[in-house]
């Protein structure tokens, strides 16, 4: 399957719970982008993130509209989870080889320097560039799996700043509803308390990736496109054993398994550990066969 917006535009908003449309077009070398913006609104009222396919490298950009500066200024006052979570993705994507260039009010700041929440934010652009990919070589499905992968992160890194309202009960499973206020100056996004829980599973995808942590199984390579993305995330601590007010780190707390491990991990309470898991993965491997 060849890379394509509307493939791309599916999967991040699945995987975000933000709707997403998706266009393409060529730089003036030729270079291809794919780029996503909220559905319904027009970019210069909310953002786009654009994603240059190079030769072997991947360029990410996030760009803010014209008329989106009460936004900016929404984000950068963000709470403390989203800021944790937004650093957690970008040290993630540092982790994994990529390059982030955080442009704050006209000047390049360091993401991690805690002096950047201080000020108001009155523009911002975000750049995640990943070279030595195995990108453009013919495999068009693996093509898209990195576009889909570093894509996601840079777009989990943006959800996790935007302002939500969270309206609804706990088991309400609508997507969040973008409302483009009358001065196209503002964007507010009403999520329930599943889509909540969506951000976080989409940041803990986007710093630990489709694996699973015990098996090591990816679906979408076991069982090709129909399956990508397939994974759950598991809470490491329970729920139900941290108390309120607790900030969920997705780099720690939460971690991707498949869905026969999930069930496994499950079997008693506590749950049992990653390493408890893999332990009894081995001790099957050894036992004798017949």
């Amino acid at each position: 399957m060849s890379p394509d917006p509307r493939s791309l535009a599916e999967r991040i908003s699945a995987e975000t719970g933000l709707e997403f449309t998706g266009t393409e077009g060529r730089e003036r070398d030729g270079t291809r982008w794919l780029e996503l913006q909220p559905a319904g609104h027009p970019a210069s009222q909310t953002f786009t993130l654009r994603t240059i396919v190079g030769w072997r490298r991947l360029d990410i950009h996030f760009r803010p509209g014209n008329f989106s500066g009460d936004l900016m200024e929404a984000m950068g006052s963000a709470d403390e989870t989203g800021r944790s979570t937004f650093l957690s993705i970008l040290r993630a994507c540092r982790d994994a080889g990529a390059e982030t260039v955080l442009t704050l009010n006209g000047g390049m700041r360091d993401p991690d320097d805690s002096e950047i929440w201080n000020a108001p934010w009155r523009s911002l652009s975000l750049a995640i560039r990943r070279g030595m990919l195995a990108i453009n070589e013919g495999d068009a499905e693996a093509d898209m799996r990195q576009i889909e992968l570093w894509t996601s992160r840079a777009a989990a890194a943006v959800l996790a700043l935007l302002p939500l309202e969270v309206e609804g009960s706990e088991h309400e499973e609508a997507a969040p509803d973008i409302i483009g206020l009358p001065e196209g100056a503002r964007i507010r996004i009403e999520v329930n308390r599943y889509e909540r829980d969506r951000r976080n599973r989409a940041a803990a995808l986007a710093i630990h990736g489709y694996s699973c942590k015990v098996c090591e199984l990816d679906m979408a390579e076991r069982y090709g496109t129909a399956a990508a993305g397939l994974i759950e995330v598991h809470h490491v601590t329970p729920v139900s054993t941290v108390g309120e007010g607790y900030i969920i780190n997705p780099a720690t707390d939460l971690i991707p398994l498949c869905p026969n491990c999930h069930s496994v991990t499950h079997r008693r309470r506590p749950p049992f550990s990653v390493g408890e898991l893999k332990a009894m993965i081995v001790d099957q491997d050894e036992q004798p066969i017949g």
